[in-house]
């Protein structure tokens, strides 16, 4: 028995005193009977029940004052502020340049590396029907 109390004294440690939201029913079951059955361990989930209820109130106390404070905004400016900011025309050549030789090293590897030393390899091309028309008429 004196096992088991730790076991749930932890559990109620772990888990809060909403005997519902733990995650074992068994070990929750347990603890119904031990709150019934002990007033101690009964006086300790009425002080967890009243330290959560407590912190709960202390924490929308304090989300009210932060949103009516406007300290959200303020750091959120101050953080955009501090970001660098480059022009959009350098960064878009950047990223340009970036594709450019990431194609360029991909195309030295395909005939270098990738290149089979074989027979010449044939390429074949499949042109869209919806944009070139259907084949055999001759008509775009």
């Amino acid at each position: 028995m004196a096992r088991d109390l730790i076991d749930i004294a932890d559990a109620l440690d772990r888990h809060g005193a909403d005997l519902a939201a733990w995650p074992e029913p068994a070990l929750a079951a347990k603890a119904r009977e031990a709150a019934l059955a002990d007033r101690s361990f009964r006086a300790r989930l009425e002080r967890q029940a009243d330290l959560e209820a407590g912190l709960a109130a202390l924490r929308d106390m304090t989300d009210g004052e932060i949103a009516g404070s406007g300290a959200v905004a303020r750091v959120e400016r101050a953080v955009l502020g501090a970001t660098p900011r480059w022009l959009d025309a350098r960064r878009w050549a950047l990223i340009a340049a970036a594709l450019v030789v990431a194609a360029a090293l991909g195309a030295l590897a395909d005939l270098t590396i990738l290149a089979p030393a074989g027979e010449p390899s044939f390429e074949v091309v499949v042109l869209d029907p919806l944009v070139f028309g259907p084949t055999g008429t001759g008509s775009p």
